[in-house]
């Protein structure tokens, strides 16, 4: 399911928030991760080539390895619960 799909079944969430949870955990991604999603998305911030890429993985049109793809679900995955766990 795609960011835009999940975050509107679920309006207490916002992409704003999500990009802001993102950005404040950006140091537990791999550098070389890192420096590959912004090199996808030039111009875009690293937290927007994220969602980007989460995207492009659920329509299996991601050029990222197997491994960095795994990494990009689950890091984004663990952003959206840290999000909904705010609003409790």
């Amino acid at each position: 399911m795609k960011i835009n799909e999940l975050l509107y079944k679920t309006p207490e969430m916002t992409e704003d928030k999500l990009l802001e949870i993102i950005n404040s955990h950006e140091n537990w991604i791999p550098k070389n991760l890192m420096n590959r999603v912004e090199e996808l998305h030039k111009g875009d911030s690293f937290s927007v080539g994220m969602l980007k890429e989460y995207d492009l993985i659920q329509d299996k049109n991601s050029y990222l390895t197997r491994s960095q793809r795994d990494t990009v679900v689950g890091f984004v995955g663990l952003c959206m619960i840290e999000m909904t766990k705010d609003d409790e």
